[in-house]
C-alpha cells in the first residue's frame, strides 16, 4: 500500500465547517451577547464547555471570547459591541 506523503492532511480545511469568522479576530476575554427570542435559550460553549443561559430576565450574558464565534451563528443571539 502506498503512502500519500502527508498530502491528505495538507488538503484538509483548517476551519471547521459551519464556524463563523476567523478565530484570530476574537478576543480571549469576555464578550457580551443579547438574546432577542422568546422564552429561554441554553447554549454550551464548544471550546470551554461553559453553559450559557439566555432569557428569563437576563438581558445580556457575558461569553468567553473563544466560544463567541460559534454563538454568533445561533438564531436569536446578537453580539453586543
Amino acid at each position: 500500500m502506498s503512502c500519500c506523503g502527508s498530502q491528505r492532511a495538507a488538503a484538509r480545511p483548517t476551519q471547521a465547517p459551519g464556524s463563523s469568522g476567523d478565530a484570530r479576530h476574537w478576543s480571549a476575554g469576555a464578550v457580551m451577547f443579547e438574546y432577542s427570542g422568546q422564552g429561554q435559550l441554553v447554549v454550551t460553549g464548544p471550546l470551554t464547555g461553559t453553559v450559557y443561559r439566555f432569557g428569563g430576565g437576563a438581558g445580556r450574558v457575558s461569553v468567553h471570547g473563544s466560544d463567541a464565534p460559534s454563538l454568533v451563528s445561533v438564531p436569536g443571539l446578537k453580539l453586543v459591541r
